[in-house]
């Protein structure tokens, strides 16, 4: 259980947990794994061995001792917490196919062949495509640990991707008990933070009763491809952007409770742009408040910005790594249709906003919730790239920061129709995530991959992108890099052992058409 120090008075009586973490530590912990991931990104892009070994053992260390220093020592956080946080972490990671124990989502396919070829090529490596020499240039920060620590081995590799991000996840739900008092609101937030989606059944009934047919197996995709993802969908199908958003969210709401300085939320912003960089478009306002709010309080000292300051220096390589070849990409305004919008926001947003609104009690103040409403209601006018990854990935954080105050919001509900009104809300919404559920225990588990990405690229199930969705020509690149391997470029007839199984979902589900 999560207490202060300085002791809480309940009936009279202190309270400190006999077996307990203090939080800082934890968060440093995850402030160093972060950076970290950084530092090894220099060895893919061709750095030497020795230096980039010399700088994984001062780096993040020096990172986290600093956020540890600067983080007040007070709170703590029991050891019976971070174990059942870890536990919970597991579960879902295992039924979103970690481990290849369960089904995985189609996105897999393309992600497990980046890890297979991280691991099994010396780095940095190459791939022959559209005439040149191109280099992998995606979010690779959840791959790098577990493509050196899993090698050639593909159960290896699995198994280290797992717990790697076990530990990842595990460690935020940990800190997020943190910001509540009791255990019933830790339970209670926890519950509602997984199961938290948008009114997605509602919407595909529609679409049921307007076309004749919809698709049941993943509900998401009924207004037109835009959507706020369940979070049970970005555990199963984007865990490097879920993990990504939801540190940055914490950091924010850590800052928020006086739990951590300011300077820590601006320190995660980029440290985990190699896990996602588009999680920054949807941390750029919160960011920008935080800053106003601390320069017109005086809430900040120096520390504040050395702290970030030192991350952003760490961060450099990654970002100037994301940014190569990146406006090959593309974007700009790409709105929906009218009765689109309407009822994406009156399915996925307005049922949460307007009760935490109307809260004046909440943990997450109202110029939060402000902010987030807004950055919900104008995502969804944006697009990069061919598809809504912008709106689905940057929406991250905000629907994060809505999820917590929505869970505060349901611990302290005492009216029996305000709570009727909550529960209706949340069990709509969880039909989403359960369905994700579903399809992890009904399908078999995914097959072992056997191409490169290069050679998964076309096949793929889902609709396929172009090729500077994840790769660039090496000339892109602003430093010179020196391939020392080459991806093949002569694939398998088959990329996997049997059909992948959204494959046979989705054969299955054409045969049943009249």
């Amino acid at each position: 259980m999560t207490r202060h120090l300085a002791a809480k008075e309940t009936a009279g009586i202190r309270y400190a947990p006999a077996a307990s973490v203090p939080l800082r530590t934890l968060t440093a912990s995850l402030v160093a794994l972060f950076a970290l991931d950084n530092v090894l990104l220099l060895r893919l892009l061709g750095g030497s061995p020795a230096l980039v070994t010399a700088l994984a053992l001062i780096v993040p260390p020096l990172l986290a001792g600093i956020a540890y220093r600067f983080m007040p020592g007070a709170c703590r956080i029991g050891l019976s917490t971070i174990l059942f946080c870890l536990a919970v972490a597991a579960i879902l990671l295992l039924l979103g196919g970690e481990g290849r124990l369960f089904f995985a989502p189609a996105d897999w396919q393309v992600r497990d062949a980046v890890l297979a070829d991280m691991g099994t090529h010396r780095w940095p490596f190459d791939y022959w495509l559209d005439g040149h020499s191109q280099l992998l240039r995606a979010p690779v920060g959840m791959y790098l640990l577990p493509a050196l620590w899993g090698g050639a081995s593909q159960v290896g590799r699995d198994w280290t991707l797992f717990a790697h991000n076990c530990l990842f996840l595990g460690l935020l739900l940990a800190q997020g008990s943190a910001l509540f008092d009791t255990r019933r609101s830790r339970l209670i937030a926890l519950a509602v933070f997984v199961a938290f989606s948008g009114l997605d059944v509602v919407g595909n009934l529609l679409v049921q009763l307007t076309n004749g047919e919809a698709r049941w197996d993943h509900i998401e995709d009924w207004a037109d491809g835009y959507q706020y993802s369940a979070h049970i969908t970005q555990i199963f199908w984007v865990p490097q952007h879920a993990i990504a958003g939801w540190a940055v969210a914490l950091t924010y709401l850590l800052w928020q409770r006086k739990l951590a300085p300011v300077g820590l939320f601006a320190a995660t912003l980029p440290l985990v742009a190699l896990w996602s960089p588009l999680i920054l478009f949807g941390a750029l306002p919160f960011a920008l408040f935080a800053g106003l709010r601390a320069l017109w309080t005086k809430g900040w000292s120096w520390r504040d910005v050395a702290l970030p300051a030192i991350a952003t220096l760490v961060a450099i390589p990654a970002l100037a790594y994301l940014s190569s070849g990146a406006t090959a990409i593309g974007g700009g305004l790409r709105p929906p249709k009218a009765i689109v919008y309407v009822l994406l926001m009156l399915f996925e947003v307005i049922p949460f906003l307007l009760p935490l609104l109307r809260d004046p009690d909440n943990r997450v103040d109202k110029p939060t919730i402000l902010i987030s409403g807004a950055c919900l209601f104008l995502m969804p006018s944006w697009s990069m790239g061919m598809f809504n990854d912008f709106q689905t990935r940057a929406s991250i954080m905000p629907l994060a920061l809505m999820a917590v105050a929505f869970g505060d919001w349901a611990g302290r509900i005492d009216d029996r129709r305000t709570r009727l009104c909550f529960l209706t809300i949340l069990l709509l919404g969880a039909v989403t995530g359960g369905i994700g559920i579903a399809n992890a225990l009904r399908l078999p588990p995914s097959p072992v991959p056997h191409c490169s990405v290069a050679g998964v690229w076309d096949r793929q199930t889902n609709l396929s992108a172009p090729h500077n969705a994840y790769f660039a020509d090496r000339a892109a690149f602003p430093f010179p890099i020196h391939p020392v391997d080459h991806v093949s470029r002569v694939n398998p007839a088959t990329c996997w052992d049997r059909p992948w199984p959204a494959a046979i979902a989705t054969a299955e589900a054409r045969q049943a058409r009249p």
